[in-house]
């Protein structure tokens, strides 16, 4: 008994520093994922995925990321509110279905606990949170439950990190994922596509790297694997590298781990179907940009490392020690170059869909966040060797990995920082500012008589 409570102990006593951390910060960044909870309620609720029920909120939101659908699939946007057929919202259906036990779950747990909670704040956002009001506190209430999936991401990066470090060793890296990575300043801000997704990439490592003792838990990452397609387009990579990853390394139990992934797919596609009239949601059709485009491509490839605005080592400069472990392959565990391919093809194809690659109205380097527990991994080999490293080697990642965290920090408590998305021009219309040192994000202050930030960012 002793050992069992032993062995929860500091994974629970994590997950309650990461989730507290996260979930009592001053900003919430319900902006792409407006309608999440929305959606995860009509499905707990009334058994389907359409809005139709929320006409009043819908039109107060002047129907953003909103699209109507009719019975032949055809999608129509929203004009005058006209709509013959039903509200959906415009993002994968995967992440709302997922989160939606846990948001019904927090909702009916507030309304229960409502007359007693309600007399500690009884108006606004707060007051509707705590009444368990998801119209009026619903933004709160995303980013509670964000924060707990961050948390539980840290918990399984620390179990995947407990095979090569001590416990002290992988606990401050599971911690300099929950409180100093994109994990807290994205993630944990509300239930966007790169909530679940990083949390389901952490199941997947945790599965992957266990299955070295144990190889039947290979066949149960095709659950995962299979899941991440359905909250984000982009995890298509994950589909990729890990299958392949199974039929090297874990051929055995290939057809067990695409038999686990099968219902997952095919309810998706089913679902999709039944909605679009297609096998996948128009949001999937995202095209890749042609080659007579590629000198913005190669300004993404930079821009999404080194930009002061939009830069993964800028924001998280303690990952440049990560990148220098996967092109040294200092990490020997038989999962790691599967993982540094991975981390180069995400940053490919954030840098060549066809979208705004510096990630719209969001804080820092948001479309390097689904990957975030991979570049964690890589920093395994230094921890693993700590007491050998050279003292100015161990005083430059101590103090990256502190920088990383206080400018994450201001994403979690200053709205100024997404005030610079709109101000002194809309990012959108001028992506250059992503590269203006004398005007960085995360260095923002506070302008006096502005809105903190915008009400609702590009997509």
């Amino acid at each position: 008994m002793r050992a069992a409570e032993k062995f929860w102990r500091t994974p629970s006593l994590l997950f309650v520093g990461v989730y507290l951390f996260s979930g009592l910060s001053r900003v919430a960044t319900s902006f792409d994922s407006r309608w999440t909870v929305y959606t995860a309620m009509s499905l707990w609720t009334h058994g389907d995925l359409n809005l139709d029920e929320y006409g009043s909120a819908i039109r107060a939101n002047s129907y953003y990321a909103l699209q109507c659908v009719d019975s032949e699939g055809r999608i129509s946007l929203p004009a005058a509110g006209n709509c013959r057929g039903h509200w959906y919202h415009v993002y994968p259906m995967g992440g709302p279905i997922l989160e939606s036990p846990l948001i019904a779950g927090a909702v009916g747990a507030l309304r229960a606990l409502g007359p007693v909670l309600g007399r500690i704040h009884g108006t606004g956002v707060i007051g509707g949170f705590l009444r368990g009001d998801y119209d009026a506190g619903h933004s709160l209430l995303e980013m509670e439950i964000a924060s707990a999936m961050v948390a539980a991401a840290a918990v399984l990066l620390y179990w995947t990190a407990r095979r090569y470090l001590a416990p002290g060793r992988a606990v401050w890296l599971a911690a300099l994922f929950g409180v100093a990575s994109p994990a807290y300043s994205i993630a944990g801000r509300a239930l966007w596509q790169h909530t679940p997704s990083l949390l389901l990439l952490t199941l997947i490592l945790y599965l992957l790297t266990r299955a070295e003792d144990k190889p039947p838990l290979a066949a149960w990452a095709g659950i995962p694997v299979a899941l991440s397609f359905t909250v984000r387009p982009t995890d298509a990579l994950f589909v990729v590298v890990f299958t392949a990853y199974v039929a090297v390394r874990h051929r055995a139990h290939l057809f067990r781990y695409l038999m686990a992934a099968a219902p997952v797919a095919l309810l998706f596609v089913v679902l999709d179907y039944r909605i679009y009239h297609s096998l996948l949601s128009p949001y999937y059709g995202t095209p890749f940009r042609s080659l007579d485009q590629w000198r913005v491509s190669a300004t993404a490839l930079a821009g999404n490392l080194v930009s002061p605005s939009r830069g993964l080592l800028v924001f998280t400069p303690v990952f440049a020690f990560s990148i220098g472990s996967m092109l040294r392959r200092n990490w020997k565990a038989p999962l790691a170059p599967w993982l540094a391919a991975l981390a180069l093809l995400q940053w490919i194809v954030i840098s060549c869909s066809d979208v705004y690659w510096w990630g719209g109205h969001s804080y820092g380097q948001r479309y390097f966040t689904d990957v975030v527990p991979v570049f964690t991994l890589f920093l395994i080999p230094y921890l693993e060797k700590w007491p050998l490293l050279p003292r100015p080697l161990r005083t430059a990642f101590v103090a990256l990995a502190l920088a990383g965290f206080a400018i994450h920090l201001r994403g979690g408590w200053s709205a100024a920082v997404y005030d610079w998305n709109v101000s002194p021009v809309n990012v959108d219309h001028a992506p250059q500012r992503v590269w203006d040192w004398s005007d960085p994000q995360f260095a923002r202050a506070a302008s006096a008589g502005r809105t903190p930030f915008p009400a609702r960012p590009a997509p």
